[in-house]
């Protein structure tokens, strides 16, 4: 039987962002005035690169992951403190939401998605995610697509303190629904994350560089699929 691990973003699901621009951050320098912190959206965008870089950095200082994956919660809390105010984790949580619908431009499922999963679970064959992704905005968004439901297990980044390619990772996965490297084949877009990550790791890989669906005949040969 196989195993299957999928990388989310620009795998299965096609997404497009835009965090650089004036359109994209002003919603969320509404939602600070909105709460007595005036601000500006070049401000808030240079604020966040750098908060979300010290993070990291003391992450790694602490040397528990090569690849530590930062809290973006945390992150707009200490946006809010530079600019002397303060948000609990509810409230940064309405932040980091607000931000995420402001920066997406497309986010909807590569046709031939939803056939694969159904064709690759046919074959018996076991699916995980394994993704760097901040819990706070994808689990809702795993949630609408049905996909916590129709997967084996997911892991995001955000919930693990690492991301891929670390092969902490992988393992974290790997241990936490006792899967076997032998059987796995790691599925992804990104050579310098998915597929160095799974190499670091121990197990193969197929580059699914336009997704997913573009790799369905490979994966369904992989799984035995008659």
């Amino acid at each position: 039987m196989k195993t299957f691990v999928f990388d989310l973003y620009n795998t299965l699901v096609k997404t497009e962002t835009d965090y650089r621009s004036r359109s994209s951050w002003q919603p969320v320098v509404e939602f600070f005035r909105e709460r007595g912190l005036e601000t500006d959206w070049e401000s808030l965008r240079d604020w966040f690169d750098v908060f979300w870089r010290e993070q990291l950095d003391e992450l790694k200082a602490q040397g528990d992951f090569a690849y530590p994956e930062a809290d973006v919660i945390k992150v707009f809390q200490r946006m809010a403190e530079n600019l002397g105010g303060e948000f609990s984790a509810e409230t940064a949580e309405e932040a980091v939401l607000c931000a995420k619908r402001a920066f997406t431009l497309k986010n909807e499922l590569f046709d031939g998605t939803v056939k694969l999963i159904a064709a690759l679970k046919a074959t018996g064959a076991k699916l995980y995610i394994l993704s760097n992704a901040q819990a706070v905005t994808t689990r809702g968004e795993l949630d609408e697509l049905r996909f916590t439901e129709k997967f084996d297990g997911i892991l995001l980044s955000s919930e693990c303190g690492c991301k891929k390619p670390d092969p902490k990772f992988f393992k974290m996965l790997f241990d936490k629904y006792d899967i076997e490297k032998k059987t796995a084949v790691m599925v992804g877009d990104e050579l310098k994350t998915d597929i160095a990550g799974a190499k670091a790791f121990g197990i193969k890989s197929v580059w699914a560089k336009d997704g997913a669906p573009s790799v369905a005949q490979k994966l369904l040969k992989l799984a035995g699929a008659k």
